[in-house]
């Protein structure tokens, strides 16, 4: 019985459709066949291509017979593609070592912050009675100390997700790297192979689509906070493990499936009566001059300082894409001109759309934070869907930091871009602290206090601000707080936290004022102490 003729027919790829979790890909070849039954085979395709996903249609003289899909393994002649995962797996592996490395810093932060605490929750009583500190230090701390907490809470987190994303990225590359180091070290591919009834011999072309693992693609966005409007630019990170590279191709991005600076109220100032068991009561170990603590907070402060140097992206005149909607609501993505992206697993960005948005500025200010007037931005969202996604946010193309953005359905409102609003001043005054003598309330102590809370509005525009503020909340029947006072009511209190919301014209200066008392029984102690 004869050999049935066969034909190695070169194909290239024309459009690739990226999926979350995969991708399509689209190839065409052309050849010339005689008369007959023949098979035309397209070898060395990838591994990784799912084989009842193929799909092939043609032009010619003649009609498609049986499609084959069979795994091949050959020698490898090349180990270029082992040499360069092994390059990316050293690396990431220097990434990790100096995250590792940023964590165990930062943990060191967090270790002096706790000595440095300690050794003041100790000694600063002992520094008051001697007259070396006043009171004022002791907020002056507290705000230092939440600040840092907080701050390097915040680092170690970031650290610690780093940490984890990369490992599993590592772990990712050395299995691809063992796969190249089998022991037969052979290579393995797939063809297809179709059988073709030719009628009349001449040219034929043949178009070949099949799913293929090892592709993803996730949304990040660059968004630039305008005076009026804010400008969203959405990017797919198209990352192609196939082993195939595309070069040159039509490029459809689609949502189909094959997963800071922030605002910080102030919280409670509960007080109770003193006990001996507190930390502040304390005077087991031998008092440190006031000069070393201070230096010793200098150094902390120093280490909360150290920033890396954030670098901007370019800006770039970018192709934007045709966006369209199945029934079942599938976005997808068509993009403009020619695309190339390598089989390297790296991020490769491609621009997806741009979208100016409605935004309007708001402001809020916390008396007990030692940042000033914070601005934020409420963006509305358009008629498009803003998929979740990792976001570098500018303002007015300076950049001021990275956030998340979670889903975003059309018309939603969302905040973004929390930062410092220099045009605007806010400031807290103790105008009066009166003690009431010994003898003057029967059994009882008490002190009297009266706050300013001023702004000021040196914007060219009118100005939203929230605004908020907190007084001593008990957890004893024996310490009562009472007689708040304020010249303006608050729209909310709770805990003794107070909040105004205030509205300034350009240039406009506005002072709320407020006064209270703290009264307790004599033979007892507050603590925290008062202020």
């Amino acid at each position: 019985m004869s050999k049935t003729a066969e034909t190695i027919l070169k194909t290239t790829i024309g459009r690739v459709v990226v999926y979350f979790d995969g991708a399509r890909i689209f190839r065409s070849g052309k050849t010339e066949l005689k008369k007959g039954y023949q098979l035309v085979r397209v070898p060395g395709l990838t591994k990784k291509l799912i084989k009842d996903s193929v799909r092939v249609s043609g032009k010619g003289k003649g009609s498609l017979g049986a499609i084959d899909v069979e795994t091949k393994y050959q020698e490898e002649v090349s180990h270029e593609g082992l040499k360069k995962l092994i390059q990316e797996e050293k690396t990431l592996q220097k990434e990790l070592v100096a995250l590792q490395e940023k964590l165990e810093f930062a943990r060191h932060q967090n270790d002096k912050m706790l000595v440095l605490s300690e050794k003041f929750a100790t000694e600063f009583p002992q520094w008051l009675a001697s007259g070396e500190s006043q009171i004022g230090t002791l907020s002056e701390f507290l705000a230092f100390e939440t600040k840092s907490k907080d701050a390097n809470m915040k680092k170690r987190q970031k650290f610690e997700d780093d940490i984890e994303k990369l490992t599993l990225k590592i772990q990712t590359l050395q299995a691809e790297i063992n796969e190249f180091r089998n022991l037969s070290h052979v290579e393995q591919t797939t063809d297809i192979v179709i059988g073709v009834d030719v009628t009349q011999a001449g040219p034929f072309i043949f178009d070949f689509s099949y799913q293929a693992k090892g592709v993803s693609w996730e949304p990040s966005y660059d968004v630039d906070l305008k005076i009026e409007n804010a400008v969203l630019k959405g990017v797919a990170l198209v990352n192609n493990r196939t082993l195939e590279d595309w070069k040159n191709v039509a490029l459809t991005i689609s949502t189909a499936v094959f997963k800071p600076i922030r605002i910080i109220d102030p919280n409670p100032f509960y007080i109770d009566i003193y006990s001996p068991s507190s930390r502040m009561a304390s005077y087991a170990s031998a008092p440190a001059p006031m000069r070393k603590m201070k230096k010793m907070a200098k150094e902390v402060a120093k280490d909360y300082e150290r920033e890396d140097a954030l670098e901007e992206l370019a800006i770039m005149d970018e192709p934007t894409a045709q966006i369209k909607e199945s029934p079942s609501g599938v976005q997808s993505f068509e993009i403009s001109g020619k695309w190339s992206i390598p089989s390297d697993g790296n991020n490769h960005p491609v621009t997806l759309t741009t979208h100016e948005l409605k935004t309007v500025k708001e402001f809020y200010w916390s008396a007990t934070a030692s940042l000033g007037v914070i601005a934020l931005d409420k963006i509305t969202n358009g008629d498009a869907i803003i998929l979740a996604g990792n976001a570098k946010v500018y303002a007015d193309g300076e950049f001021i930091g990275e956030t998340y953005i979670d889903q975003i359905a059309p018309g939603e409102e969302f905040k973004l871009g929390a930062r410092e609003e220099l045009k605007m001043k806010a400031e807290k005054k103790l105008l009066k602290r009166v003690k009431e003598k010994a003898g003057m309330i029967k059994g009882k102590r008490a002190i009297s206090y009266k706050y300013e809370l001023k702004i000021n509005n040196y914007r060219k525009l009118d100005a939203a601000i929230t605004i908020k503020d907190v007084i001593p909340y008990s957890h004893s029947e024996r310490i009562k707080v009472k007689n708040f006072e304020p010249s303006l009511v608050p729209v909310k209190e709770n805990l003794g936290i107070q909040t105004w919301n205030l509205k300034l014209k350009p240039g406009e200066e506005y002072k709320v004022t407020y006064s209270y008392e703290v009264e307790w029984e004599k033979d007892y102690s507050i603590s925290p102490p008062l202020p």
